[in-house]
């Protein structure tokens, strides 16, 4: 993560005047990606030390799209979506045995801006941007214990305004075809996918 963060910042001081380069007004971009760094596992590995414990999960994936509205910025829209959870069994004081289990989901859609920044090589696209949107969480906590009670566990559900800092660069392999890897804070600490220009 760290090398890549390296990797990045310094191309976006890398200012030009070279006319030709990847990010122009008029382009649009739809990219496909999978996030990172979200910590969920490590958040429910508390559960580890029940019998049975087992973490699954995926996220967040995401799409966004972009239009490039100058030679310089960038607007669009984002959309991603990611679940966790774990089950395990767990004994209660008589001895008993009674399953367990919790599932997160978070689905984000976000507006976004960016900005782009020239470089010598028109196949390298760095930017910088920010999002803005709507985060709607969701959970469910069960167990096949009758004096469970799911609001005697509920969860503090976070706020539903969305925001999001990044950085990132697309690299384009053809002319319409490209990859992409951006890192910030927001939803994930990272994402890498694939960009279509048209």
């Amino acid at each position: 993560m760290k090398k890549l963060l390296l990797f990045i910042l310094p191309l976006t001081f890398c200012f030009n005047t070279v006319k030709a380069q990847e990010f122009s007004e008029g382009d649009n971009y739809l990219q496909v990606g999978y996030g990172f760094g979200l910590g969920y596992g490590r958040l429910l590995n508390a559960y580890q030390v029940y019998d049975g414990y087992k973490f699954s999960g995926f996220g967040p994936v995401g799409l966004s799209f972009e239009r490039a509205v100058t030679d310089h910025i960038g607007v669009g829209a984002s959309l991603s979506y990611s679940t966790y959870g774990a089950t395990w069994v767990q004994n209660d004081f008589i001895g008993q045995t009674y399953d367990y289990s919790y599932r997160w989901n978070t689905l984000a859609i976000m507006a976004r801006g960016a900005y782009h920044f020239s470089v010598r090589n028109d196949k390298i696209d760095p930017y910088i941007g920010v999002g803005l949107g709507f985060l709607k969480y969701g959970y469910k906590w069960t167990s096949s214990d009758p004096a469970f009670n799911e609001t005697n566990n509920s969860v503090a559900l976070g706020t539903p305004l969305g925001y999001q800092f990044l950085g990132g660069i697309r690299f384009m392999f053809s002319d319409n075809v490209g990859g992409f890897a951006e890192v910030g804070y927001g939803l994930a600490v990272g994402n890498i996918g694939l960009t279509m220009k048209f």
